[in-house]
């Protein structure tokens, strides 16, 4: 399959209708991103974080483990997310074995806790809701994790100037989410680890395994592409057997685009899972956050 050349921006529906035409099978999940994508760009979304809650002092520091959002109260148009998991829930039935979803109406009260569970990254707590309501946990976690997309974005974008110049740790330094990739960035090829829930960016060391420290090079290695050579590759680790999916890039990805670049590649995924690579299932960090519907709160 053709991709985009690693730091090249495109026109998201061209490439999404690019996408379409190749990978005819990906057509429920292509649909469920342009969703994601349109609502990211709808300005009716409100703020996540209040004026008051902004000021407040964040306890995220090169010295501490916690993440900016950590403590953080968000405040979200409950209406417009239940919307948004309803919508995507009908899209996403059509997927073998998720049939169940085109029953799925939740409250504003449970489409909520659905998002808040998908920010903490909270696959227990996913599964007891997808039980009780007797539909496919896994399509449900899609669907949450999805409609939490936007509000996260939004975070990211607020908090990028606080993000700490060297947050030493993998996990993401806004949300706690592992990287979704690394960017070889720039002409001195910075590593730089990218978030794909809030786009944040920050930059790590090089021969340093993101997931359990590693830094011994005969335990960190890499699988390439024939037709690729240097420009992407796999990052792998032989001491916890994870890996992550790295670019050279001359300048950072997009926010949307960096979900585009981990689907375009996922043949990159296979690859690394068929030879017993993988990906953290549990956060970096175990977010302490609150969610709740700005029609219930006031600034003080």
């Amino acid at each position: 399959m053709q991709r985009t050349a690693p730091g090249l921006r495109t026109d998201t529906a061209a490439r999404l209708a690019e996408l379409e035409r190749q990978r005819p099978e990906w057509q429920t999940w292509i649909s469920l991103l342009a969703m994601a994508e349109r609502a990211l760009n709808d300005e009716g979304w409100r703020t996540p974080l209040s004026e008051t809650e902004l000021a407040r002092s964040f306890s995220g520091s090169p010295e501490k483990e916690a993440p900016l959002l950590n403590r953080r109260t968000l405040q979200v148009d409950a209406a417009r997310i239940r919307r948004l998991v309803r919508d995507l829930a009908l899209n996403a039935s059509v997927i073998e074995g998720a049939t169940s979803l085109r029953r799925y109406r939740p409250s504003e009260a449970e489409a909520l806790g659905l998002i808040s569970a998908a920010v903490r990254q909270d696959g227990d707590e996913i599964n007891r809701l997808a039980a009780e309501r007797d539909v496919d946990a896994d399509a449900l976690a899609s669907v949450a994790h999805l409609a939490a997309f936007p509000s996260l974005h939004s975070c990211g974008r607020l908090l990028e100037s606080r993000v700490p110049p060297s947050w030493p740790h993998g996990y993401c330094p806004v949300c706690a989410a592992w990287p979704i990739l690394a960017e070889r960035r720039g002409l001195d090829r910075s590593r730089r680890l990218r978030c794909g829930r809030c786009a944040a960016q920050w930059e790590v060391q090089w021969l340093y395994c993101i997931y359990c420290g590693e830094r011994e090079h005969d335990r960190l290695g890499s699988l390439e592409p024939d037709d690729r050579g240097e420009m992407l590759k796999v990052e792998t680790c032989a001491t916890c057997r994870g890996y992550l999916k790295s670019f050279a890039s001359l300048q950072g990805f997009p926010a949307f685009e960096l979900l585009l670049q981990d689907l375009e590649t996922v043949e990159l995924d296979l690859v690394a899972l068929d030879r017993g690579y993988c990906r953290p299932l549990k956060s970096g960090f175990a977010l302490d956050i609150q969610i709740v519907d700005h029609a219930s709160c006031r600034d003080l």
